[in-house]
């Protein structure tokens, strides 16, 4: 299997035996970090009727295929996390969210903080202002969740699940989560 960083991106002279982070290129002295990722997740208030949820895709690529999960993904290196995200929720669901996000938690992967998770939350969307939906080779469905109950065996991660407890904990939101397609 290949190893990441093996040659200096800039000079491609390969880097000495062990391989650890911070490399330095003994020729150009060019250095290397093995820096972790940002990635913005946004949750989308969806009302729906009397009640709110929370908009959801189904994943069509791995890990986790045809779990749920928040909308979100990696941030490009031009962008903002939250335009990144506002990208995202659009790239992925169809759904127009202005950039303008709350920041709502920050956290860390576990066991290894590779990814930095940047979750915020779009300002409320009606549910009759949803475009269609399109799936595509990333998303194979969108809908809601409604309530934090049983959340964690429906979300591919964690991470996810407990941001979507967070967000309904905070308005004072029960009971099952009660996916629906959309």
């Amino acid at each position: 299997m290949p190893v990441r960083d093996t040659f200096c991106s800039f000079c491609g002279t390969k880097y000495p035996e062990p391989l650890t982070y911070p490399r330095t290129c003994p020729s150009c002295a060019t250095m290397v970090w093995a820096n972790p990722i940002p990635v913005a997740v946004v949750l989308v208030p969806v009302i729906d009727d009397a009640r709110t949820g929370l908009l959801v895709i189904r994943r069509a690529i791995p890990p986790q295929i045809g779990k749920l999960a928040l909308v979100g993904g990696f941030v490009e290196e031009h962008e903002a996390w939250n335009a990144g995200g506002a990208r995202e929720v659009r790239e992925e669901s169809g759904v127009h969210v202005d950039a303008d996000l709350e920041p709502f938690w920050f956290v860390s992967t576990t066991p290894k903080p590779n990814r930095v998770l940047l979750f915020g939350v779009a300002k409320p969307v009606e549910v009759g202002a949803l475009p269609p939906f399109a799936g595509d080779h990333e998303t194979s469905e969108r809908g809601l969740v409604y309530g934090p109950d049983g959340l964690g065996e429906v979300f591919a991660f964690d991470l996810h699940a407990e941001a979507a407890r967070r967000y309904f904990a905070r308005h004072a939101i029960t009971g099952s989560h009660a996916f629906r397609a959309l």
